[in-house]
């Protein structure tokens, strides 16, 4: 089978086909789209074909198995480990691509569910809009500020009514220039606030999202996140893997007897990472049962500080969670 190397670009595309020898055999671009994927490489005899992971991995790798070929999405920080090169252009890097299909030299990603990648796309939109709704506030403000106004802290439905009033107060004249402003500010506002409803709907509707909503601090958004990022629990072969997965381990830095421990790795999804750490600030902070989770990270708050003992409550929820879904069981709370 030969082998084939896919360097992923917006517009075009690079390619490399390599025998099981390593020679090559055709090197040529193609366009990223249905049909320069069908003309070039629909008839051609089935290939292991290798890419990086990317948002256009997915849909390349679809079009791919569609003519036959064996699609092998690989995890980018890895690739770059192994091909260490001065030179690099779009070519080559297809070139090193076939050489890693042909050697067996790379990870393999997981290719996610529709139902995952649909999820992931609805929470990747609500925390746009949020983004969104954040960068018009600071603007807002940034913009007032050149003349002396001063908002303060106010709260979200006060904003708008707030920032009105000190401009027909100090400066009448900019009330045409911020009302756009403003009005796009409060659509992001209440369109995230829409989307959370149907996510937290979706999320009641859905028995496992329901069974991880048993664990404290998890609520609707976490639990989510949670199923669409994993995906499938099977494949990994133990809990406490998931916390490295989401990259909430330190890193660690071993050298004959030295071993040196650094901040987490903050690998893989960041949104998943950053709902786990704020659930697991909930379960510090708002969960008034006793149970022996909280009183660990209450003991590790006080020795560490607060920062540290959320993140390390997080790896553990992670782990918790991973358990839960695998035996469907609700989280006890005697045992957590």
């Amino acid at each position: 089978m030969y082998n084939c190397g896919i360097d992923l670009a917006s517009k075009a595309t690079a390619i490399c086909i390599m025998n099981a020898h390593g020679e090559i055999q055709k090197e040529w671009e193609i366009p990223t789209d249905e049909d320069g994927v069908r003309t070039n490489l629909g008839k051609l005899a089935p290939m292991r074909c290798v890419l990086e992971a990317s948002p256009l991995a997915e849909w390349m790798a679809r079009e791919l198995e569609r003519y036959g070929h064996e699609a092998i999405i690989i995890d980018p920080r890895r690739a770059k480990a192994v091909l260490c090169t001065k030179k690099k252009t779009d070519q080559i890097n297809a070139r090193d691509l076939a050489h890693m299909g042909r050697t067996g030299w790379y990870t393999q990603v997981h290719r996610k569910s529709e139902r995952a990648r649909a999820m992931r796309t609805y929470l990747g939109a609500h925390e746009g809009l949020k983004e969104t709704a954040k960068a018009q506030n600071a603007r807002l403000r940034g913009l007032l500020r050149a003349h002396g106004i001063k908002v303060g802290k106010v709260s979200e439905n006060e904003f708008e009514h707030r920032v009105v009033e000190l401009i027909q107060a100090r400066a009448p004249f900019l009330l045409e220039v911020i009302t756009p402003l403003l009005r796009l500010w409060r659509q992001a506002v209440e369109e995230a606030k829409q989307m959370k409803k149907k996510l937290e709907a979706l999320a009641k509707e859905d028995p496992l999202s329901r069974l991880l909503m048993s664990a404290p601090g998890v609520g609707p958004l976490t639990a989510s996140a949670f199923v669409a990022t994993i995906d499938d629990p099977h494949r990994f072969t133990r809990s406490d893997q998931v916390g490295a997965y989401i990259g909430l381990v330190p890193k660690i830095y071993q050298s004959g007897e030295t071993v040196y421990l650094g901040r987490i790795t903050k690998e893989g999804d960041k949104l998943l990472r950053w709902l786990l750490v704020e659930s697991a600030h909930c379960l510090l902070t708002n969960t008034k049962k006793d149970f022996a989770l909280k009183r660990w990270g209450l003991q590790l708050q006080e020795k560490k500080g607060v920062g540290k003992a959320r993140v390390a409550v997080a790896r553990k929820l992670s782990v918790i969670l991973h358990r839960m879904w695998l035996t469907g069981e609700k989280f006890d709370w005697q045992r957590a």
